[in-house]
């Protein structure tokens, strides 16, 4: 683990990319649209991406498809920060993925533990980690989110030589109890992002898609302690990421982004729904731009 505070090494909003697939036999990943998109996200401010999380679809891509993206993103020789995330189902196929990006400059790996077994003992996830940790040479962030895997006990970080983490729970006291043990926290969850990010380093946000720089100007508007102008622009966002439930979240995410900067973003893979054709993306992203009292 490097030596320096948590929010020297990773602060900031990073953007949970979605993945565009193409719409044939094995939905493959489009990964010249993927790139386009990146490349404009640069263009917006973020701090960084991480590719293959929630909203990437990443359990149902295979890690032999994100590697060939991991090295295009390594390619482009971008400013942004790469937090790479490493969610397979087993202990095997973990350490397979770690040794393919110790070759690769990312900023650091979000680690999920196998999640189809649960619940699991935290000897368990302790017997996991105490195997995966000393297999990188990047620092790591865990990925908490207890809605769809297995939750990370407080205690259990605390105890672990790693970075911290993303939040994606939302429990009460559980970002507060590790950013005051000198953890990092990178909030996963949107709602209340003012509050969230009083205990938290950075954000891992879905939204960024689609409003990066609003996103951005948001996490600027704390730090700065703003907190009225933060209350306006965290109420819109709120409303913009009510319209991204209205069908498959990452469906409306890849719409609307593709209206925003006209790169081709694909549709989903399967066992997800792809959007209705009905949804008018145009009204969408008038909708999702500020207006102007924000």
């Amino acid at each position: 683990m490097p030596s320096e505070p948590p929010a020297t090494l990773l602060q900031g909003v990073y953007v949970a990319t979605v993945t565009p697939f193409l719409d044939r036999d094995r939905f493959p990943i489009d990964i010249e649209a993927y790139l386009a998109h990146v490349e404009w996200l640069a263009g917006q401010g973020v701090t960084g991406i991480v590719p293959f999380g929630t909203n990437g679809e990443g359990p149902s891509v295979a890690a032999r498809e994100k590697r060939p993206v991991f090295e295009a993103l390594a390619a482009m020789g971008s400013d942004l920060q790469i937090i790479a995330t490493v969610a397979e189902a087993n202990l095997p196929d973990t350490l397979d993925q770690l040794a393919f990006l110790d070759d690769l400059p990312v900023r650091a790996v979000m680690l999920l533990p196998p999640y189809y077994f649960k619940p699991v003992e935290t000897e368990g996830l302790r017997l996991f980690f105490d195997r995966v940790l000393p297999a990188t040479r990047h620092p790591v962030v865990l990925y908490h989110i207890p809605k769809y895997a297995v939750p990370i006990p407080t205690d259990l970080v605390m105890s672990l030589p790693v970075w911290g983490v993303k939040d994606s729970g939302g429990e009460e006291g559980y970002a507060e109890t590790l950013h005051a043990a000198g953890k990092g926290v990178l909030a996963g969850t949107e709602d209340d992002l003012p509050a969230k990010l009083l205990s938290a380093d950075g954000s891992i946000t879905a939204l960024a898609n689609i409003v990066p720089e609003q996103v951005v100007t948001l996490y600027s508007l704390v730090r700065e302690g703003l907190t009225e102008q933060a209350a306006i622009l965290s109420a819109h966002l709120q409303r913009v990421r009510a319209m991204t439930k209205e069908y498959t979240s990452a469906g409306i995410l890849k719409r609307v982004a593709e209206q925003r900067h006209g790169h081709p973003m694909g549709t989903v893979r399967p066992p997800l729904v792809p959007i209705s054709t009905s949804f008018d993306a145009e009204a969408a992203v008038a909708a999702a731009l500020p207006g102007p009292g924000i």
